[in-house]
């Protein structure tokens, strides 16, 4: 089970360590490969992994006016890190004080409470006041302080690399499959059910409304094909992102309709798997027409999901 501590480590507080650094938003493929790495090296090595983040994301205070929403919360970050093996996250609370410290007093802060053994970066990864940390600066202070560098290609698909602001853009079109590739698995958003004003339950087709966390990346208003993880078990479901048009909402919700599952999902937490786009939102002349859709729309979801009527 990964563990997660705020701020700076007090000393002594880590043992033998591999560490990483990064605001490792999505947690894509590219991240995977660095952190597998690092994970695999660390085990070898009888050392701890720990992956040292920033909450929220330093360009939200650098720049405020281009803060880029999130492909994964915080909370969602660590559930997949956890999923990879990783032991340890240490999350600093990214400020303007730290944003001004040097790349030396940053390191010289961490090295205080964890006992570094290995760094392991990506080629293009920098830190600290003015971008200096890069690798060749870490390898000079590795020297000085016992450890390791080690550097991790950057990931290509299609010719580009794989970064979050690309999966960003995929997802802002609403081409979830695409981001998928690059993500290595679907775009998901995992947070509570909490009470909607029960319009799906009177049309027939009772939904899960998830609570949406500050910041997080939604995909464009649509209906999707997607899968739904509840208590271990994983569900097909038709969700809709918008604001109910055709009943004049003016509320974005985030509604699934999990396919054979009848049981009450009210402050449960769950993960919503966004497979494939079907259609764009729009508003029906009549709720009967609304409905006749959201029936062919769970056709089209288990046609896609692969799963067989009975």
């Amino acid at each position: 089970m990964t563990t997660v501590a705020f701020g700076f480590p007090a000393p002594g507080s880590f043992r033998a360590s591999h560490v990483t650094i990064g605001t490792f938003d999505g947690i894509h493929r590219g991240h995977q490969a660095l952190l597998k790495a690092l994970i695999g090296g660390a085990r070898a090595a009888g050392a701890a992994s720990v992956l040292i983040t920033f909450e929220p994301h330093p360009r939200c205070v650098l720049d405020p006016d281009h803060c880029p929403p999130n492909l994964t919360t915080l909370d969602e970050k660590i559930w997949l890190l956890d999923q990879l093996g990783l032991d340890h996250v240490v999350v600093i609370p990214f400020t303007p004080q730290i944003a001004a410290l040097s790349a030396a007093a940053f390191m010289q802060r961490l090295l205080r409470g964890i006992e570094i053994r290995r760094m392991v970066v990506g080629e293009n990864h920098r830190f600290g006041h003015g971008q200096r940390g890069d690798s060749a600066f870490l390898r000079r202070l590795g020297t000085r302080h016992g450890f390791t560098v080690d550097v991790a290609p950057t990931a290509v698909r299609g010719r580009e690399p794989i970064s979050s602001s690309r999966i960003r853009r995929l997802v802002l079109l609403g081409q979830v499959r695409a981001a998928a590739q690059l993500l290595g698995r679907d775009y998901l958003i995992r947070s509570t059910v909490e009470h909607g004003a029960k319009r799906g339950r009177q049309l027939g087709f009772p939904t899960a409304n998830l609570r949406i966390a500050p910041n997080k990346l939604i995909a464009p208003n649509a209906i999707y094909a997607s899968r739904v993880d509840i208590d271990g078990r994983t569900y097909g479901a038709a969700t809709s992102i918008g604001f109910r048009p055709t009943f004049g909402g003016n509320t974005l919700t985030v509604e699934a309709f999990v396919l054979d599952f009848d049981g009450d999902l009210y402050e449960k937490l769950i993960t919503v798997w966004f497979v494939q786009r079907l259609r764009a939102e729009k508003r029906f002349a009549s709720v009967p027409a609304l409905q006749q859709q959201m029936a062919r729309d769970v056709e089209n979801a288990k046609r896609i999901l692969g799963i067989t009527h009975d």
